[in-house]
């Protein structure tokens, strides 16, 4: 009804065209924009709403992964896991301490962080007494889902709502470190990968529900700055095209890539490794998991539907060796890849919906190379010993091409959201040639 009232009203004053009533034409313009804006910030955002989803799913697809024996070591615990972890929101508050203005007031911060930790927390906390998995280095059977992850990715979440107006680096920054944590936790040889991408879902969607929540307990008085032009009508209506741009130069931006690398996780080992002792290749298999990957893209809009792309990923995923013998086990290991590419991006023009935001859609050719880390696989002797070295995997530097498409999804006039799917392929060599790179992306634009 408040709406209706002022939208008639600045229909009134924009027919009248009275220069004395200029002032209250802007307003009640501005009280319309602000008004918007809120109910904006108070919809149930459902970014992120997948990332659950693909933890569930990796739980039940590398179940038998998971179990195949073949220990990982045990390493000292490190504390600077928790301090990557818990930096976003620590950064959140320490911005709010020393007078940074965020969206909310110190109150709805206060009930929206305490409501995102509770569900984080308490949900990540149910699911390990609940479910039983052993970790990789059998320390626990305790280890689904990450609770490092889990609360990195809440934090991530928490700075990008309260502080990502002010900057995309903002919200890249905490969705870096959260990554990073992801990383450290499987370097670390603490969880799985279904472990750490359901934690971070955890944290994300628990995080948009408690601000939603929220909302719904202290209304528009916890919004102290509006989160961002509203979908649509900013872009139509404040005369700004979507993704920044009036002609050359629009979509150009620097994307975080954050996501899965999996495909040919079951490979015959005689086919790329060397024999490290007189160990008997035959029938022996690489198991592999799904790989995390992230890295960045630097985008150039050359025209706005041609781009130009260089991106740099690093992948890191876990492998076992499936021995026909059952008197020899391996320790497991861990397989480090580095992409090098350029693309070559062709879009359509951006969409603009009116209440659904505007999306850009584009495919692209990617052509670099792929260099993998060697990886010496070793025995397990008795009483959980490092043994004999078993096979040696070489490190290899090789060319690779392959082709995908992209998805930006503009949630402010210099910030996007999206994922990318791509398919690249490895030349002259059997190990891991193929891949299919599934990744959510978070773009600064230019």
């Amino acid at each position: 009804m408040k709406k209706l009232i002022l939208s008639l009203l600045l229909s009134c004053f924009a027919t009248a065209g009275m220069s004395q009533d200029s002032l209250t034409y802007a307003i009640i313009k501005q009280a319309l924009l602000e008004d918007s804006l809120a109910r904006e910030e108070m919809r149930f955002n459902r970014d992120g709403i997948f990332m659950p989803l693909r933890g569930i799913i990796q739980t039940f697809t590398h179940r038998s992964f998971n179990r195949l024996p073949g220990p990982f070591v045990n390493k000292e615990k490190h504390p600077e896991d928790w301090g990557v972890a818990l930096s976003p929101l620590a950064a959140t508050w320490v911005m709010k301490a020393f007078g940074v203005k965020s969206r909310s007031t110190t109150r709805r911060m206060l009930t929206a962080n305490g409501l995102a930790l509770g569900l984080t927390v308490g949900l990540s906390q149910t699911l390990r007494w609940s479910v039983t998995e052993e970790r990789p280095d059998h320390s626990d059977s305790h280890g689904l889902p990450s609770m490092h992850a889990s609360l990195a990715f809440m934090g991530a979440t928490v700075l990008s709502r309260e502080y990502g107006h002010i900057s995309h680096w903002i919200t890249i920054g905490g969705y870096a470190a959260a990554t990073g944590t992801q990383m450290l936790r499987i370097g670390h040889n603490r969880h799985w990968m279904n472990d750490i991408f359901l934690g971070a879902g955890i944290g994300v969607v628990s995080t948009h529900l408690a601000y939603y929540l929220t909302d719904k307990i202290l209304g528009r008085k916890g919004i102290a700055t509006p989160s961002k032009p509203p979908r649509g009508e900013a872009f139509c209506c404040e005369k700004t095209l979507p993704f920044g741009g009036d002609g050359e130069g629009s979509g150009s931006g620097f994307r975080l890539v954050s996501g899965t690398e999996t495909n040919g996780r079951t490979l015959d080992v005689a086919d790329f490794a060397e024999t490290a002792s007189d160990f008997d290749m035959t029938d022996v298999k690489l198991r592999s998991s799904a790989s995390i990957t992230s890295g960045f893209e630097a985008e150039w809009a050359v025209t706005p539907s041609i781009s130009l792309s260089a991106i740099g990923r690093y992948t890191l995923s876990q492998a076992k060796l499936e021995i026909p013998s059952p008197s020899i086990t391996a320790w497991g290991e861990q397989i480090h890849i580095y992409h090098g590419n350029v693309a070559l991006g062709w879009f359509l023009p951006p969409l603009v919906q009116k209440k659904g935001g505007s999306m850009r859609f584009g495919t692209r050719t990617l052509w670099g190379v792929r260099y993998n880390e060697g990886v010496m696989f070793r025995r397990v002797a008795q009483g959980m010993q490092m043994g004999e070295n078993l096979l040696y995997i070489k490190p290899q530097l090789r060319a690779e091409g392959g082709a995908g498409i992209v998805i930006d999804m503009q949630q402010s006039h210099n910030q996007t959201v999206g994922f990318s799917f791509d398919y690249l392929h490895t030349f002259g060599t059997h190990f891991l040639a193929n891949r299919w790179v599934i990744a959510s992306t978070w773009k600064a634009l230019f």
